[in-house]
């Protein structure tokens, strides 16, 4: 789309043509500007017969398509052979729970979309550990049997790779290649590659879930541009932008209630078990501040023999006061990365040196919530620079605002921030 104009679903000859004559150029002008006959420029103008890659290339320069030429001529070479339907989503939970309130929010949206053809795109943001991959990976397997056009996904890196997120080039030809587009023939080009991706699955019903995205520009050019595809993002970062620039639907993901930690709870360890040492279940929920990844891995240990009763977990997370155990209790024994300190490492890890440091001076105040009166005074920094950096704290998801001018963590990030607190040069 280029200059508020929606090119979608034109084809290649009727565009050249457009192109021809909006620069004032003759068919027999054309012609000898990209060297081919203007008999045969007229059988393809006409579509009667199909572009070459070449003559496309040319006529793109020469007309300065921008790429849309190209594009163009590729969707008509892969529309002949026929696109494939990928399917790309890994698998999903075997046993997904709660979150009903965000999942009527995602159905709603399809159903909007649907309704007005204008595309769906949503964004599931919300802190480290909160299950938004298990979400948007759970939600897109119950609709798949809607999107005949196949279901792409890639993990962009935006959190878990910092030093080399996916750069828009590479997701393209990721999916332009799930598509059947020969590796060898992809442009290196991203805003071609852009085009030719808009212009594939311009009348497909595909569903593309882009997965821990950094921002709002990573992923701007990897949007579908027609209303018969559907989006859907992950991040922890507020994306406003897409909001504000595409109207994406905010879908925010946060801690989950009681009764959905009691059921992820008791899928682990068993109903009857969780019934009978009722009020440990309770503190181990309060103790992992109802985050899914800290419940799960919780559970997970009081799976390990008979002598791990929920009340011997609940007393040891309990009686962590020192910020380092409680979060070496929550950590994966075969994967450290999937610790909760290794979730909340990788949030950060991206903040600058001033918000950095708001965050940790933050985390040495005791669990509570703090006011903006307070902020200043603690961080030593101009009233308008402390409200900046608790807006980046917030839009990272690493601070939760609670009201008019008042924040606080939650229970872990809090022990986290404590740590980093300690340990920072």
């Amino acid at each position: 789309m280029r200059n508020g104009e929606n090119y979608h679903s034109e084809s290649f000859g009727p565009a050249l043509r457009r192109r021809r004559e909006k620069h004032g150029v003759s068919l027999r002008g054309l012609a000898r500007q990209v060297t081919y006959s203007p008999g045969w420029l007229s059988k393809v103008e006409n579509g009667l017969a199909p572009p070459t890659a070449k003559l496309a290339e040319l006529c793109d320069r020469e007309l300065e398509a921008g790429g849309e030429l190209i594009a163009l001529a590729h969707t008509a070479e892969y529309s002949r052979k026929g696109l494939l339907s990928p399917a790309q989503l890994p698998r999903a939970v075997d046993t997904f729970i709660g979150r009903a309130k965000e999942l009527q929010a995602l159905d709603l949206c399809l159903a909007r979309a649907q309704k007005n053809a204008n595309g769906m795109l949503a964004v599931i943001d919300g802190p480290p550990g909160i299950g938004k991959t298990t979400l948007a990976v759970s939600w897109a397997d119950s609709v798949s049997g809607q999107f005949a056009g196949g279901i792409l996904y890639h993990d962009l890196g935006g959190y878990t790779d910092l030093d080399s997120p996916s750069a828009p080039t590479q997701v393209l030809g990721h999916f332009l290649e799930a598509l059947g587009v020969p590796a060898e023939s992809l442009s290196p080009d991203t805003e071609q590659r852009a085009a030719t991706f808009r212009s594939l699955v311009s009348d497909t019903q595909t569903l593309v879930v882009l997965d821990n995205a950094a921002d709002s520009r990573q992923v701007e050019q990897i949007l579908p541009g027609t209303g018969s595809c559907a989006v859907v993002i992950t991040s922890r970062r507020r994306m406003t932008g897409l909001a504000v620039r595409f109207g994406a639907q905010q879908v925010p993901l946060r801690p989950m209630s009681s009764p959905e930690s009691l059921e992820l709870l008791s899928s682990v360890l068993g109903l009857d078990r969780v019934r009978a040492e009722i009020d440990s279940a309770d503190s181990i929920i309060s103790q992992c501040a109802k985050l899914p990844l800290a419940l799960r891995i919780a559970a997970e240990r009081a799976t390990g023999g008979d002598h791990w009763s929920l009340a011997r977990l609940a007393d040891e997370l309990a009686s962590a006061n020192d910020p380092s155990t409680r979060l070496d209790m929550l950590s994966d024994r075969e994967d450290n990365s999937l610790g909760v300190r290794a979730a909340f490492e990788a949030s950060y890890r991206r903040l600058d040196d001033e918000a950095a440091r708001a965050f940790r001076l933050l985390g040495r105040v005791s669990y509570r919530v703090l006011d903006n009166d307070a902020v200043v005074a603690l961080l030593a920094r101009p009233d308008r620079t402390s409200r900046r950096l608790l807006e980046i704290l917030v839009d990272e998801n690493l601070l939760q605002e609670v009201g008019p001018g008042q924040y606080r963590f939650s229970r872990l990030l809090q022990l986290f921030a404590a740590e980093r607190a300690t340990t920072a040069n």
